[in-house]
């Protein structure tokens, strides 16, 4: 539990806390060890005893440590008006297949605690315009692991679904404020599959 009361990943930046917790088997492995500023899951290792997460950890800078919380995940684009602050879209997203830290195939979700825990955190802090969520799910409970404010590699998903997040950066700069959410503006079970394709032309 954060300090602003929403659940997120335990993280952690000192190796001996991350010891000292596994001894008192407050931590269990597996554990993550990543970069702190990392992209596209870059250097992500995912370590199963002590010795590795030692070895790993001492090997390079700013690397951080979390518990390996992955029952499921899911992506959450985020739309927060520029002027108003307050919340106008949001979409979930189950990701199925991913492929250098971006969403190869997704599923639209509705799902309500994840979208009470969305509203909760949005209304606690000060981001604006889209925001990029990522969260898990762990024995139940859902936890937030990374926030980039930003567009998400999965936004094309919502955007299809009808999320125009465009639309509302638009009304934004010309001195307007868009309607603030009152639920999904999508329907859910609809699959998005990125893929690579070669084309050749004679020319």
């Amino acid at each position: 539990m954060s300090k602003l009361d929403i659940t997120t990943v335990p993280t952690f930046s000192s190796l001996q806390e991350v010891e000292l917790l596994l001894n008192k088997q407050e931590l269990k492995l597996p554990l993550v060890v990543k970069p702190g500023k990392g992209s596209a899951s870059i250097g992500i290792e995912i370590v199963n005893n002590k010795a590795d997460l030692r070895y790993v950890f001492l090997k390079e800078h700013d690397l951080i440590i979390q518990p390996y919380y992955l029952d499921r995940e899911f992506g959450i684009d985020v739309y927060v008006d520029l002027i108003s602050g307050e919340l106008i879209d949001l979409f979930i997203k189950e990701k199925i297949k991913m492929r250098s830290g971006e969403t190869d195939k997704s599923v639209s979700v509705h799902n309500e605690e994840i979208e009470s825990l969305i509203k909760k955190f949005i209304s606690k802090i000060n981001f604006s315009g889209p925001i990029d969520i990522d969260l898990f799910e762990y024995k139940g409970q859902y936890y937030i692991s990374e926030i980039n404010p930003r567009f998400g590699g999965g936004y094309p998903h919502a955007y299809e679904m009808g999320c125009d997040f465009m639309k509302y950066i638009v009304t934004n700069l010309e001195g307007n404020v868009n309607d603030h959410y009152e639920g999904y503006k999508y329907d859910e079970g609809y699959a998005m599959m990125k893929y690579d394709d070669v084309v050749l032309k004679r020319i």
